[in-house]
């Protein structure tokens, strides 16, 4: 019996965390959620789509400089905080009763933010993925 805990606990350290986007048709722009492994994925997708779009600076800002003295700050749907070296993100609609908070590094948060720039905002890809894998968050896409 020992083992097969074993094999289920080394089986869920395999389970990638993601979420999948793809672009909307015109004269619709932007992304839409297709799947994702869990709601900290979710939200972070909806952070991504609904909050940051096309434009980053003002999050990068907030998150990874202090010139902002308000360490509290929302998207369109997304409620987020400062403390210390993380960044909290939580859906400001949740109906949870206890809402579900994805927690990151700043350094996390300025690569994600980066990478969403980079990556989706100018290349404008069919589809997205963000993985989250090896403490990083990875964004791969598809044309």
């Amino acid at each position: 019996m020992g083992n097969l805990s074993l094999l289920k606990s080394i089986a869920l350290d395999y389970i990638m965390e993601f979420i999948k986007l793809t672009r909307r048709a015109l004269p619709l722009t932007g992304y839409a959620y297709q799947d994702a492994s869990n709601v900290e994925m979710c939200i972070l997708g909806d952070f991504l789509m609904s909050s940051v779009g096309y434009d980053v600076s003002s999050f990068k800002e907030w998150g990874l400089t202090d010139i902002w003295k308000n360490d509290e700050t929302n998207g369109n749907v997304t409620a987020l905080e400062r403390h210390d070296n993380y960044i909290f993100l939580k859906d400001l609609f949740s109906e949870e009763d206890v809402p579900t908070v994805l927690k990151m590094t700043r350094d996390q948060f300025g690569k994600i933010l980066t990478d969403w720039e980079e990556k989706v905002c100018k290349l404008k890809p069919k589809e997205v993925i963000i993985k989250y894998e090896n403490d990083q968050f990875v964004i791969e896409t598809k044309n």
